[in-house]
């Protein structure tokens, strides 16, 4: 038959003695009882003080019993909150520019504020009135931030074919092409917006 061991409990106590192997005498004793220890260091001479060294341990344990050390759970580190992205913002889009050629490098416009409003309408007139609109601006006569509409591109050409810089002083815009602000224009489409609904009533009284 197999040795049966003794079953150790919550209420045990437990002692753990150990002895070097050399002559010092330094030895260690650990005794627990549930969730608490006491581990104590001692030099003893011979070994019949090693019984009145445990008694002293199980004193000690019992006195640790009696006031328990408060142990206190560490507080637990506060995540710091992930910034929120927004992803349904989303840049508007801006009106597309074409870059006009001046002197000095080129200038970016928006394409609505070059149009030819009659005579030739074509690839090559746009092209022609890009370059005019440059030197409207290297003559100082337009900044590029109103609309300018050319009527006739070439007579345009023409007239400004022998012109300097400092030519176009003696001229002001308007002799060269139409200025509409952007305001105006939509006053203008809701002036015809609002005749057409006037005219619209009359039709109908007749």
């Amino acid at each position: 038959m197999s040795d049966l061991k003794p079953a150790v409990t919550s209420h045990s106590t437990v002692i753990t003695l150990t002895l070097p192997e050399d002559s010092t005498h330094n030895a260690t004793l650990l005794i627990q009882r549930g969730d608490l220890a006491r581990l104590h260091q001692f030099t003893y001479a011979r070994v019949a003080d090693l019984s009145e060294i445990i008694a002293e341990a199980l004193l000690g344990l019992t006195e640790i019993e009696a006031n328990p050390p408060v142990i206190s759970e560490p507080e637990p580190v506060a995540e710091k909150p992930k910034p929120t992205v927004n992803k349904s913002t989303k840049p508007v889009p801006s009106e597309p520019t074409l870059d006009v050629p001046l002197k000095k490098g080129v200038k970016a416009i928006k394409i609505s504020h070059i149009k030819i409003i009659s005579g030739d309408t074509d690839a090559a007139a746009y092209r022609q009135a890009v370059a005019l609109a440059g030197r409207l601006i290297d003559g100082k006569l337009w900044d590029g931030q109103t609309p300018i509409r050319f009527e006739d591109v070439y007579r345009v050409a023409k007239k400004m074919k022998f012109l300097t810089d400092k030519d176009f002083s003696l001229f002001t815009l308007t002799d060269f092409v139409q200025v509409n602000d952007e305001s105006s224009e939509l006053l203008d489409q809701a002036d015809g917006d609002e005749s057409s609904a006037v005219e619209s009533d009359h039709t109908v009284l007749l």
